[in-house]
């Protein structure tokens, strides 16, 4: 009889140690299916990330090159305006040099009027 109750409080602590060993199984699992689902969803927060990441990139990346071509329609422009800037200075230019040119001629001109109207006016008394 003490074999018995030996053998069945061998039972009890055997099946208590595989009861508590089991308990702590699950808890262990529960654990990591916890730290799984953690890092699932960590994982898919860097992912959402990296998407909007890229679509950022995709939109600076098209508009770097937007400003790009902006800024080269803007030079082409520019050189455009120099170009042309530089044609009217030449044709400011020219026409100050014809402007003293004609001014001269205006002063020689009418250097020659008063010399006929002294002249004239010469005759005149020489007449009366």
């Amino acid at each position: 009889m003490k074999t018995v109750v030996i053998v069945v409080i061998a039972i009890l602590v055997i099946a208590a140690i595989a009861y508590f060993g089991w308990q702590a199984l699950q808890r262990r699992r529960a654990r990591r299916a916890e730290q799984r689902a953690r890092l699932h969803a960590e994982a898919q927060g860097h992912r959402q990330e990296l998407e909007a990441s890229a679509v950022r990139a995709r939109e600076s990346a098209e508009a770097a090159e937007s400003h790009s071509a902006q800024a080269d329609a803007h030079r082409t422009q520019a050189e455009r305006f120099r170009r042309e800037a530089e044609r009217h200075d030449s044709l400011a230019a020219e026409e100050e040099e014809q402007a003293h040119v004609a001014g001269e001629r205006s002063e020689r001109a009418r250097a020659a009027a008063l010399r006929h109207d002294e002249r004239a006016s010469e005759v005149e008394e020489r007449l009366n």
